[in-house]
């Protein structure tokens, strides 16, 4: 069950994602709020290095969706989910505490740490000075933390959040370009639709996303993909007349979509694959089709 929802989870659009991240960021604020009891205040410089300091780390984290593609094969998609999804409740947590604090420090009570999740109303959470120059409650903080060091070091901390995020995404995107050549990971991706989809749903994926014609070679086009029910249907026109479909050449055939390695959960999750080859005038050559009991699956 918990595979089951990682994978509606990866399937959201970007958008969707952000938010149901930014709702776990609120879950961890919330809870954060109410167990909250300490008196503390913190300072504007601080205040802004530990906030840097919290984003980078749950930033960092993300880097867990690099191992998403062992992960669907392995079945463990759901950790990734829940590592990333703790990781937003846990920042939302923290954020939360030293918002509270800064709050204090500047107004005197808590109530102002709201503006910490409101965007550019958050700045004036930030910028606001503290209302008393010297404070028991305040909390004691390391020089790299403090003043205008503290300011140097959030940027840092910015940036480095910057960086590490733009780094995920270019990986993210070398890791799909990879997953489109080789052939584990081009099954690891059909697993994974299959999971999502159903085998039915896998298969007209698959011919609606298909670019035909496709040139085989000099004699022979893939000229149409097709989905039926859980039979994919592939039909070829050779360029050749009066041909006649032998029986080494339908074994040649019937190896070769056992051979192809993307095929294989297809194949194992109960599909069918057949291979119609027809002339140019229309007239059928002859007919491959393959199960899993044919290639020993």
């Amino acid at each position: 069950m918990l595979e089951e929802i990682a994978i509606q989870f990866v399937n959201q659009s970007e958008s969707t994602l952000q938010q149901i991240g930014f709702g776990f960021v609120v879950i961890g604020a919330v809870i954060a709020a109410f167990v909250t009891r300490s008196k503390t205040e913190i300072a504007r410089a601080p205040y802004f290095a530990y906030s840097t300091l919290i984003f980078f780390l749950v930033s960092a984290v993300q880097v867990v969706w690099l191992q998403s593609l062992p992960a669907m094969i392995g079945g463990y998609l759901w950790a990734l989910m829940a590592i990333s999804l703790a990781a937003s409740v846990a920042g939302g947590f923290f954020f939360c505490r030293i918002a509270i604090a800064r709050s204090r420090d500047a107004y005197g009570h808590s109530r102002m740490a709201l503006l910490a999740f409101i965007p550019i109303a958050n700045f004036w959470l930030l910028m606001t000075p503290s209302k008393h120059a010297i404070s028991a409650n305040r909390v004691p903080t390391i020089p790299i933390l403090s003043g205008g060091l503290g300011v140097v070091t959030g940027f840092i901390l910015l940036a480095a959040t910057i960086g590490v995020t733009v780094y995920i995404e270019e990986q993210a995107r070398q890791m799909e370009q990879r997953a489109q050549l080789e052939p584990m990971s081009q099954q690891a991706g059909i697993d994974f639709l299959i999971r999502s989809n159903g085998l039915e749903g896998t298969l007209k994926l698959l011919a609606d996303e298909s670019q035909t014609p496709i040139t085989v070679d000099n004699v022979t086009t893939l000229a149409r993909i097709e989905a039926i029910g859980t039979q994919l249907r592939r039909t070829y026109i050779v360029d050749f007349e009066g041909m006649t479909m032998t029986d080494q050449f339908q074994r040649g055939s019937r190896n070769g979509i056992c051979a192809y390695e993307p095929f294989e959960p297809l194949l194992r999750a109960g599909a069918t694959i057949r291979e119609i080859y027809v002339e140019r005038s229309g007239r059928e050559i002859g007919a491959v089709m393959v199960t899993r009991q044919e290639c020993g699956f």
